[in-house]
């Protein structure tokens, strides 16, 4: 993998080299190899305060972990806000700060951070840009059983499938 890469590797792996790595794990997930890179320049969805964000890694199931890049323009001070769980992070590029009630951390390139859930922070770029990468362990969107691409999009006699809850697979009960 070279610079800006990003993966979901299930299962043990191995790292090697001379980099400069945020690596997570997350117990009781065992989502897909999944590689992408390398990270964009600016995020591609608008977000607060004149930031904007990609999705790096969609979570494959409703409530699954993701990845996401945030991108904030120079001389940019988000406004303060929380988050309902943690957040961890690795500074890309740029310089600035994270506010907290506790008082400013300093970030730079290669900055690792965790922030704890309820914590009230805001990110804070100086002359430069400030990209980063941020780890959600839970999300708030994702297919689900109900509600996914192939049963949206099947269209019976002009109907879509997730409307016609007769034909769905049945869940299958524990045993």
């Amino acid at each position: 993998m070279g610079a800006g890469f990003y993966g979901s590797f299930p299962g043990q792996i191995q790292v090697r080299g001379d980099a400069q790595a945020l690596i997570i794990s997350h117990l009781g997930y065992s989502g897909t190899t999944l590689l992408g890179g390398p990270v964009e320049a600016q995020g591609r969805l608008l977000y607060i305060d004149g930031c904007t964000n990609s999705l790096l890694l969609a979570p494959q199931i409703d409530g699954d972990p993701c990845l996401n890049f945030l991108h904030l323009p120079a001389h940019t001070a988000q406004t303060p806000h929380t988050h309902p769980s943690l957040r961890a992070g690795l500074i890309l590029s740029g310089n600035g700060y994270c506010e907290t009630e506790q008082g400013l951390l300093a970030f730079k390139q290669g900055t690792l951070f965790v922030i704890p859930p309820g914590v009230r922070h805001s990110f804070q770029s100086t002359e430069q840009a400030m990209r980063i990468v941020i780890f959600h362990p839970d999300s708030d969107s994702g297919p689900s059983d109900s509600n996914h691409t192939m049963l949206n999009r099947t269209l019976v006699e002009g109907k879509s499938a997730q409307q016609l809850t007769h034909l769905h697979t049945p869940m299958e009960s524990p045993t």
